[in-house]
């Protein structure tokens, strides 16, 4: 296997490139900022990014004889790509979903040896720690059907490190949604994968299986693409240091559906958690050792991003609440990507969730946006909710008769209570207790007999309404005549 024409020269510019660094107040800058990227937890991550860049479908790590090898059935490295391997502090990377940082992701491999091999059909090279970007043919090159890399482990502990990696990817193999290409990972002997299973309830939305040592099922809402700012493309411009850099239009991504704590993804998870009810993934720009974003407050991408998906989520809980082919249980689904308001704080995780929050409230404020129990949407502030145990007992048109002095229209029995405490909390809606409910029940008790199911509730309701009545008609006699509850006996046949 010879060298491609084009290895040369390459090799020539790196090795050209070192002897000016030979000057110690030159290097100095590179091998800090090489030094922030040698994180083993990282290493596999960055190279699955890579993966996907280059088209792989699949791809597989595992540890062979004290030795990290990663392989995907990606494309080869063309010419200019291999010579932005061959660099740092660059990357050419002009057509992606994800912004990058400096191009330095495959540098990461260094943290777990000191000599790293990159093997595809057209190359056989090796790269050592002390000139980093300077390739050299492997002595004993070798051809290969598929992209393949591997470096020998400085040490146990580094090893330790890569197999805590290598579970944490097999257990929680989110990232897979957001790649392009990648469906399928195998980590040692368990394969990981995404499976897409249909439509979402809306537009840009998928329900999609993520199968690793637990299976998930997740529902996946994108945005459209949309161009970035100028303010936005000239922090990137800064962070990439190209000056004619053109991104093409990027879109966000949601996940709803993950159990634990949710987070911000840029495809790999950037460090930073969000407290809402659904992860984020977007082209946040991190900080040079990518253990978090940015702080918005000083990033206009980050701002600009958090503030983007914050308007798909308001965007997304409307367009499935106005489905009206669905059923009331699942419109009033879409109430899970809401949560209470957000008080202002210094840390990072509350400053990306109330902005992002604050665009979604921002998206919503004047649109229909509750649920009735005649499954019509109506504006924030026109709607009371019930206790629930009610909906179960009586039709949406006898509560309505007894609440209607009090209520415009009642929200729908479908929503769940965490919604009505979210929809409470912001104002949207007036909440009913059960004091008030049964104080309302006592006066103007439903003509309706109710569900049958449902005659204990009943009854207990009825218990509840008649006690009260008599005590506000000082006439506890009368007021057990008017409404008597049946026995035990007579309830249970009732129930049969």
């Amino acid at each position: 296997m010879k060298p491609p024409e084009y290895f040369n020269r390459v090799a020539r510019s790196a090795g050209e490139l070192w002897a000016k660094l030979e000057d110690p107040v030159l290097a100095g800058p590179w091998k800090q900022l090489f030094a922030q990227v040698q994180s083993p937890r990282h290493v596999l991550s960055e190279l699955l990014q890579n993966a996907d860049d280059a088209g792989a479908k699949s791809a597989s790590v595992r540890v062979v004889n004290n030795e990290f090898v990663f392989e995907h059935d990606g494309e080869d490295f063309t010419e200019e790509q291999f010579e932005s391997l061959c660099r740092f502090g660059y990357s050419n990377k002009r057509n992606l979903h994800t912004i990058g940082f400096r191009g330095v992701g495959f540098k990461s491999t260094f943290s777990l040896g000191s000599r790293v091999r990159v093997q595809t059909p057209t190359l056989d090279v090796v790269f050592d720690r002390e000139r980093f970007t300077l390739p050299m043919w492997s002595e004993n090159a070798s051809e290969t059907e598929r992209t393949r890399i591997s470096v020998e482990f400085a040490d146990k502990r580094r090893l330790a490190q890569v197999r805590k990696n290598f579970e944490e990817w097999a257990t929680n193999p989110v990232s897979l949604l957001f790649f392009c290409n990648l469906q399928e990972l195998t980590v040692e002997s368990q394969t990981v994968r995404r499976e897409i299973l249909a439509r979402g309830p809306i537009t840009g939305s998928q329900r999609v299986r993520l199968t690793g040592s637990r299976t998930e099922e997740l529902l996946l809402i994108r945005s459209e693409e949309e161009a970035f700012s100028e303010e936005v493309l000239s922090e990137i411009r800064q962070e990439r240091n190209a000056d004619d850099l053109q991104l093409p239009p990027c879109s966000v991504d949601l996940v709803l559906g993950l159990e634990g704590d949710q987070s911000l993804f840029v495809v790999l998870p950037a460090g930073t958690d969000v407290a809402l009810p659904f992860s984020i993934n977007a082209p946040f720009l991190q900080d040079p050792a990518r253990q978090k974003i940015k702080e918005p407050e000083v990033s206009p991408c980050n701002r600009w991003l958090l503030e983007r998906a914050g308007k798909l989520a308001g965007e997304a809980m409307a367009a499935w609440l106005g489905k009206e082919h669905l059923s009331p249980e699942s419109r009033a689904s879409a109430y899970r990507l809401l949560r209470g308001p957000v008080t202002d704080a210094a840390d990072l995780t509350t400053s990306v969730t109330k902005l992002a929050l604050d665009a979604m409230l921002g998206a919503v404020e004047a649109k229909p946006i509750l649920l009735t129990t005649g499954e019509r949407l109506v504006g924030i502030g026109e709607c009371t909710a019930l206790p629930a145990a009610l909906h179960e007992v009586w039709e949406p048109k006898d509560l309505k008769a007894v609440f209607a002095t009090t209520a415009k229209h009642l929200l729908s029995g479908a929503v769940g209570q965490a919604a009505c405490q979210a929809l409470e909390a912001h104002g949207w809606i007036e909440t009913v207790s059960e004091q008030r409910a049964v104080l309302a029940l006592s006066g103007h008790p439903p003509q309706s007999p109710g569900r049958c199911r449902s005659a204990h509730r009943r009854w207990d309701w009825s218990d509840r309404a008649a006690a009260l009545g008599s005590v506000r008609a000082g006439n506890a006699s009368g007021a057990e005549n008017a409404t008597t509850p049946p026995s035990r006996r007579e309830r249970s046949d009732v129930d049969r």
